[in-house]
């Protein structure tokens, strides 16, 4: 998305960028097209106060009996015809050049494969960099908040993805968002600057902390991003490590996540646990296996029972290496 797919070196061609006008046009001709191939088509509302358009973004899922290329390609022969005048397909966004009263504009139709992420997706695709920049804000605790994993953190030690949620609303709520005010959509970039600048962490409304975002990030093709940044302060806003572990264990309790968050630690633990015990260098120091041999030897022990996960949190390593060399012994 962003209005770049085509260029004259590789396709011979660029797309124009569009007016209002010509916006309206290129949607009603397309998006009648696009339902005829796909249950759910929606486009995200564009970023307030645009003059011209890169591309008309659309996004679509459950396609009607056809798998999502097929969906695209049907779309782009059949229905499209030789207004198409080419589809550059990807599993995630497809760029397609369209031909319209004389000139080529460029459409963008983001597949969403998995339903439970429709939302969350489309609300990280609204409103120009709206998600984004709060994405950025709220970085800096320890949050992360992205189309396809909604609201995740990191997992303390292992560093493994933790989704939190996918409601965009529960979400919202939990950044202190006033959802009402979101529902009754934005005019201008002001005020989306200031309902995004109603997030609030830890009970602290953030605000916009650090200019130094234009710094850390070149974005100047985004001038919604670097006009949000601009508003801030001099110097970045860095939390404690306290407070990022306050706000961590506030997101997991607030989502019900408690037991889950528990269960995967523990999951954790125990294959961090089994490996320190069972590993290629433990069994080539045991056997003096190696190459080829040391490969055969691990399948072999990686399915012994005697081996297994649950086994291995119960053995210390002398046991562990009496069943190895007993392995071992058996194959030579």
């Amino acid at each position: 998305m962003g209005g770049s797919a085509f260029n004259t070196k590789n396709h011979g061609f660029v797309t124009s960028r569009m007016t209002p006008a010509q916006y309206r046009a290129l949607s009603e001709l397309v998006l009648p097209l696009v339902r005829l191939y796909f249950c759910n088509v929606a486009v995200p509302p564009e970023g307030p106060e645009k003059l011209s358009h890169g591309d008309l973004d659309i996004m679509v899922s459950k396609p009607l009996n056809l798998t999502p290329h097929d969906a695209l390609l049907q779309l782009c022969t059949n229905a499209l015809g030789n207004r198409c005048k080419r589809l550059n397909y990807t599993a995630g966004t497809s760029n397609i050049a369209v031909i319209l009263e004389d000139e080529i504009f460029q459409v963008d139709i983001h597949v969403v494969e998995r339903e439970e992420i429709w939302d969350i997706d489309f609300w990280m695709h609204s409103y120009g960099d709206m998600g984004m920049i709060v994405s950025s804000i709220i970085k800096a605790w320890k949050l992360r908040l992205s189309a396809s994993r909604g609201l995740w953190v990191e997992m303390p030690q292992s560093g493994r993805p933790f989704v939190l949620s996918l409601d965009i609303n529960r979400i919202g709520t939990f950044l202190g968002l006033d959802w009402q005010r979101y529902q009754e959509g934005f005019n201008t970039k002001t005020e989306v600057f200031e309902w995004i600048e109603g997030v609030t962490i830890n009970g602290r409304q953030v605000g916009v902390k650090a200019k130094g975002k234009l710094e850390k990030r070149l974005q100047d093709d985004r001038p919604m991003w670097i006009a949000f940044w601009a508003r801030g302060e001099d110097e970045a806003y860095e939390p404690a490590e306290e407070e990022q572990k306050a706000v961590f264990e506030q997101a997991v309790d607030y989502f019900g996540k408690r037991a889950e968050f528990e269960k995967v630690l523990f999951e954790w633990a125990r294959d961090k646990d089994a490996k320190e015990k069972l590993n290629a260098r433990r069994v080539m120091e045991w056997t003096g296996a190696n190459g080829k041999a040391l490969g055969d030897l691990m399948k072999q022990l990686r399915i012994d029972a005697r081996l297994s996960k649950d086994a291995l949190t119960q053995m210390n390593i002398d046991e562990v290496k009496e069943v190895v060399l007993a392995v071992s012994k058996k194959n030579t």
